[in-house]
């Protein structure tokens, strides 16, 4: 998971409720419950992706009782914020359930064959962040006003443009373990088509896509599109940390651009 990801989604309770009146314990009960169920989530997908390793010195910080320990926490600060009875859960297993499966999908497409269409990435992209949206339902329920339908649009666009982040600077490491994403489903069906594709060098792979102008361009094109409009919805609520968030994330999507527009045409 990219820093971009990371720093958004430790912050992504403060970033919510910017303009919203909540009192100071429930804001932080529920940044705590987002910020356990987050490194629940982050735990257990280390796992399933096999990124810990089986040693004994995971017997000094077992990432199994790590993540219980996260889950736990999380489930009792929501019942003390909530009440047992809640709609919260019920939104957070919808969601839950939404975003364990998309971690099932991933692993049943073949990484040679299986062509990924924008609409498949598309929805994977929100589905793989989704948890967040029970965070927003969990606003609404203290502010009742609180607008979570064009929140969660908003979120979206975010999403699938973070996703689109994390699968190109995560190129390099996803094709030497086989994670199959949008971008390398691309790359290798344009390089099938002229019978340029070889399985055993996907270093080759790797670099054929950012030399390619037309596979690299039009996904630093979506990413700069998805996150103006998911700014459009931020500056509409007032919600100018996630604006200035946009901002350094856009500029630096346009630096890298230029970087590798000035080493392809070197």
């Amino acid at each position: 998971m990219s820093q971009i990801n990371q720093l958004f989604f430790q912050d992504i309770v403060e970033f919510l409720t910017e303009n919203i009146e909540i009192n100071s314990e429930n804001k932080n009960q529920l940044d705590l419950i987002s910020k356990t169920y987050y490194n629940y989530i982050i735990h257990l997908d280390k796992l399933i992706d096999n990124e810990i390793l089986i040693s004994d010195k995971l017997l000094e910080s077992n990432p199994l009782l790590n993540l219980t320990n996260h889950y736990e926490l999380c489930i009792k600060t929501l019942i003390k914020l909530f009440g047992e009875d809640s709609s919260i859960f019920e939104s957070k297993a919808k969601y839950s359930k939404i975003y364990f499966d998309a971690l099932i999908k991933e692993k049943l497409w073949d990484f040679d064959s299986y062509v990924l269409s924008k609409d498949e990435f598309q929805e994977i992209a929100v589905d793989k962040h989704i948890p967040v949206f029970f965070i927003v339902d969990g606003i609404q329920l203290l502010q009742k006003n609180y607008p979570k339908e064009e929140i969660k649009e908003m979120l979206s666009y975010i999403f699938r443009a973070i996703q689109m982040y994390d699968d190109m600077t995560d190129i390099s490491e996803d094709l030497k373990d086989k994670q199959f994403t949008y971008i390398i489903s691309n790359t290798i069906q344009l390089l099938k088509a002229d019978d340029d594709y070889y399985p055993d060098n996907q270093s080759y792979t790797h670099k054929a896509f950012f030399a390619l102008e037309e596979l690299a361009n039009p996904q630093f094109s979506y990413m700069i599109e998805q996150f103006s409009l998911a700014k459009e919805i931020a500056k509409k609520y007032e919600l100018n940390k996630i604006v200035n968030w946009i901002n350094v994330i856009n500029e630096q999507i346009i630096d890298w651009k230029l970087q590798i527009d000035e080493i392809r045409h070197a």
